[in-house]
């Protein structure tokens, strides 16, 4: 008994393998022969007396199961541990490549972008040119500041970053943008006045595609479900930190245009106040 102990106690295959023969021939052997006994060597079984074969060689069959496992357990833990070892060198070897699967995943399952979509993620912001399993192709655009067109860079990101970052698409149809800009002058002249000039004349600079706005404002509308700012614009007045005058404009224009459209509209408003079109500010029309 101890001898038989020490070898399953070996790491070795030989000594398992040949305490493994025997058991089964000994199992077997034991099978066939309570088999014959409760056969009591009739040719045909009752029903009582076939549930009795089958029972005992079912618990044949488990207690050679039982015996099988408790001699190779060992080496099944060491395969199995092998096997983890394994798969999690694997995991973090293709770490990234499951990432940018997952996160082409993501963006086939909820529609994150497509071709021709303006998206920022992570601050790289571009419209998408091609994408494939494991990356997205970006044309780098410039900030609203500086119009919003190409800058001529190409930029590859992996879409592993779908996962750990938000996606802003800032894409509205037919390229049309909400373009803020901010013009500030000293407090020396009547808001109200300056507040009228802006109305009428951001107006009048969007009024040959102010139907086209419309119809793209309703259709983002629908699209998303909610009432996006336009296409009329906005004009707002607040002050800066050194006590000058803020007026805040925010167009509903086509990306193409965004950047003329405030410096004309800048270049004119300035040129106003320098012609002093607009009456001095007093207690009664100063801002707030």
């Amino acid at each position: 008994m101890k001898n038989v102990q020490a070898l399953l106690n070996e790491d070795q295959w030989l000594p398992r393998l040949v305490i493994t023969v025997v058991m089964v021939l000994l199992f077997v052997i034991g099978r066939r022969l309570a088999t014959r006994y409760m056969r009591g060597g009739a040719e045909v079984l009752d029903a009582s007396r076939r549930r009795r074969v089958f029972y005992a060689r079912s618990a044949f069959n488990l207690g050679l199961a039982v015996a099988l496992l408790v001699i190779w357990l060992g080496h099944l833990q060491d395969i199995m541990l092998s096997l983890t070892a394994v798969i999690v060198a694997v995991v973090l070897a293709t770490k990234e490549i499951i990432m940018c699967v997952s996160g082409f995943a993501l963006r086939t399952g909820t529609g994150l972008y497509s071709v021709g979509d303006w998206i920022e993620v992570n601050g790289v912001r571009g419209e998408v040119s091609d994408y494939n399993l494991l990356s997205t192709t970006l044309l780098e655009l410039a900030p609203p500041k500086r119009g919003h067109g190409y800058t001529g860079n190409l930029i590859v990101i992996p879409n592993s970053l779908f996962l750990t970052h938000s996606v802003r698409n800032e894409r509205l149809s037919r390229h049309y943008v909400l373009h803020p800009f901010v013009v500030t002058v000293e407090p020396v002249l009547n808001v109200g006045e300056a507040l009228a000039w802006w109305t009428t004349q951001a107006a009048s600079a969007c009024a040959d595609f102010a139907e086209e706005a419309e119809r793209v404002s309703m259709a983002v509308d629908r699209a998303l479900s909610a009432d996006v700012q336009g296409p009329a614009p906005l004009v707002h007045v607040g002050t800066s930190d050194t006590a000058r005058v803020n007026f805040q404009i925010q167009l509903f224009c086509p990306a193409a245009r965004a950047h003329a459209l405030e410096v004309s509209l800048t270049s004119d408003f300035l040129s106003a106040v320098a012609a002093g079109q607009f009456s001095p500010a007093t207690p009664e029309n100063a801002l707030g």
